[in-house]
């Protein structure tokens, strides 16, 4: 197996303390985290190996989905992977691959938060939610729009009278780009999954990411014209569909922090955060509103997240997954900025930067929850016929419904009656 990046734990966060901690085992986690990522990740596990004695060895892989791949392929397990998609999980779990998490261990996990039941397949758990990220943020300027007389909307009809008004003034009101390489796409099926959530609600929303709910139905092809109405009008997206397709996702919003703002609002996950070479300061010169419903009543929260799921039994790997299902996984991780836990006990006080605690309130407060759609489908349609058509419908204003639709695999891998 051909790795694009290995990454090793820091030395004094896996080399045991003592020969008598060597006996206590290995774990070895395999997932996409790489670099400083990979380091805050040490930095989380540390507490647990000191505690244990047990050496947490984690590897990382910048194609981690073909890697976990072609590994249980070859019956070349690791003792645990993180995995940023439920559907990976659900095909690991269904080639028998995969250990159900104990009943001890899923009691810890998450039982406080609405709708947040994930690393399910076939009605078991077979997955550990350790890190999330909200989706449904729009970020904005509190300066500009207290300045402008611009007032954070309630309700969708408030958010189109906004945008009409940023219009008039002659400054776009969104901030949209999607480049992503090999993954273009992603950032416009996000937005399809939060109008779903909001037009159609959350049981339209689990019968279409289930596939009982096709593309082509009214429900969804619905979304899609909401969403058109914003990326195929003239003035509503800075740079139009040049920018949208080419841009890369992280400088979408770069115009909104020039010194005459060129866009006034960007809707993105958890895990931007602009620059900090632009100047910002949150809550100062830049914070996040929950995308508005149809109404004023607070609107599910969509999410994504890395989702811990076992391999192998032995009681070292069972340790570590019952330490990542209880609130202080992440401890480490937060302190150092970028980590929101999705567990209802984790301590506030725990996070560095307060746009990541405001991040971590804002799920445990969602009405529901409901996980990144695409990441739950097969793969063949969340992120390859979901994202093909999303790049489609950006260049062409038609939304291929019937060419996803026919991707989605039936009957599905778990079928619970």
């Amino acid at each position: 197996m051909i790795l694009v990046a290995v990454v090793a734990f820091f030395a004094a966060a896996c080399t045991p303390t003592s020969d008598s901690n060597t006996d206590q085992g290995v774990v070895e986690v395999f997932g996409p985290f790489r670099g400083e990522d990979a380091a805050k990740f040490a930095a989380t596990v540390a507490p647990f190996e000191e505690e244990t004695g047990i050496d947490v060895r984690y590897v990382g892989a910048g194609s981690f989905v073909q890697n976990i791949q072609q590994r249980v392929a070859d019956a070349d397990y690791p003792d645990v992977a993180l995995f940023p998609q439920p559907a990976l999980l659900r095909d690991m779990a269904a080639q028998g691959a995969l250990v159900p998490v104990p009943d001890e261990v899923a009691s810890r996990f998450l039982a406080d938060v609405p709708g947040a039941v994930i690393g399910e397949a076939g009605g078991v758990l077979y997955g550990i939610w350790f890190r999330a990220a909200a989706k449904s943020l729009v970020w904005y300027r509190p300066d500009v729009f207290e300045a402008r007389g611009y007032t954070v909307p309630k309700t969708w009809g408030e958010l189109v009278a906004l945008s009409q008004v940023m219009k008039s003034d002659g400054v776009a009101p969104w901030c949209l780009s999607m480049e992503s390489f090999g993954s273009t796409g992603w950032v416009g099926t996000d937005w399809i999954e939060d109008i779903v959530l909001r037009e159609q609600g959350v049981d339209v929303f689990d019968g279409w990411v289930a596939g009982d709910v096709l593309f082509s139905s009214s429900e969804i092809t619905q979304a899609f014209a909401t969403f058109g109405a914003i990326v195929n009008d003239t003035g509503s997206v800075l740079g139009g569909t040049n920018r949208i397709l080419n841009v890369p996702w992280q400088r979408a919003a770069d115009p909104m922090f020039d010194a005459e703002p060129a866009c006034m609002m960007q809707k993105q996950a958890s895990f931007w955060v602009p620059d900090a070479s632009l100047g910002t300061v949150f809550g100062e010169n830049f914070d996040f509103f929950i995308l508005p419903g149809v109404t004023a009543a607070p609107a599910p929260v969509l999410v994504s997240g890395d989702i811990a799921g076992a391999f192998n039994d032995r009681p070292e790997v069972a340790a570590f997954m019952e330490f990542l299902a209880g609130p202080d996984a992440g401890v480490g991780w937060a302190s150092r900025g970028g980590f929101i836990s999705p567990h209802p006990e984790f301590d506030p006080a725990d996070y560095i930067f307060d746009v990541d605690r405001k991040v971590g309130q804002t799920i445990l407060d969602a009405p529901s929850l409901r996980f990144d759609g695409s990441d739950l489908m097969p793969s063949v349609v969340g992120t390859d016929a979901f994202w093909e058509g999303i790049r489609d419908f950006i260049r062409t204003g038609i939304f291929p419904a019937a060419e996803i639709d026919e991707a989605f695999p039936r009957p599905a891998l778990f079928n619970d009656g």
